[in-house]
């Protein structure tokens, strides 16, 4: 299986234990960056990218190209990033679309990952139709039509007044990927549920969630925690769906202090 193209932050520390930090749809791996360079001295941090997306961009698929993603390649394909890095086990947090790929190598990888943590994620992402629906807006409008609703479910209110530059670094980033390459991504999440099998989950798993994230709400969060029998929650003040980009240092602590346990 072809790795993930990634990032490496200090390649240099090989004998760090390896943490795989993995990002949303519609993301490039900046977006981990301020809580990735807050780790360094605890690992030799790896930010993956979505197919297609940021390093990716000129793999993403051509305009009507199948591509039958599935969250399960995606998971597959970060062990593949390991296997490329000679880790034979590594740590990993991934954030929505790739909070699934946590709970997938959690159940599917046990062998390889020694702990995960599933970012504002969910067992299920809504419905089929809902994906499909959205599939068939990014081909009549583009990724970048997207941007207002997405700013308001991504951010905590007032952030994005407060916040200069990482926010709106992160919407430009959406605004601008490959509509294949969201398109691949939203049929991936349309075929996942996992809804079934996170009582599974035999691993310690962190399910950290933003105290604002209406989609993927701090309670039904503690609910995944409580279903998994080495599960742990933690939640971020003033924050919605992008919680490394809006506190970074809390998540940072939270998954140092998590990985170290």
């Amino acid at each position: 299986m072809k790795p993930l193209a990634y990032r490496i932050l200090n390649a240099t520390d090989s004998d760090l234990p390896l943490l795989i930090l993995g990002t949303p749809l519609g993301t490039a791996s900046t977006v981990w960056a301020s809580v990735g360079y807050r780790l360094v001295e605890h690992f030799r941090v790896v930010i993956t990218e979505l197919p297609g997306h940021g390093l990716d961009a000129a793999n993403a698929p051509e305009n009507g190209e199948a591509t039958n993603l599935t969250v399960d390649q995606i998971a597959q394909r970060t062990v593949a990033v390991a296997d490329s890095l000679d880790a034979q086990k590594f740590f990993y947090a991934g954030c929505s679309i790739s909070g699934g790929v946590a709970q997938i190598l959690a159940l599917d990888h046990a062998d390889r990952v020694e702990r995960v943590a599933a970012v504002c994620t969910a067992p299920k992402f809504g419905d089929p139709e809902t994906w499909h629906d959205r599939i068939e807006t990014v081909r009549e409008d583009g990724t970048r039509s997207l941007l207002p609703d997405t700013a308001d479910r991504w951010f905590a209110a007032g952030f994005l007044d407060d916040d200069i530059a990482a926010g709106h670094m992160v919407l430009e980033d959406m605004a601008t990927t490959s509509d294949q390459a969201y398109i691949a991504c939203c049929a991936a999440l349309a075929t996942y549920d996992i809804t079934d099998r996170v009582p599974n989950i035999d691993i310690p798993i962190l399910y950290m969630a933003g105290a604002q994230d209406f989609g993927n709400d701090p309670d039904s969060m503690r609910e995944l925690s409580r279903q998994t029998p080495h599960g742990t929650f933690a939640v971020i003040p003033d924050a919605a769906h992008i919680v490394m980009v809006e506190h970074p240092e809390l998540v940072a602590d939270h998954l140092v202090s998590f990985m170290a346990s």
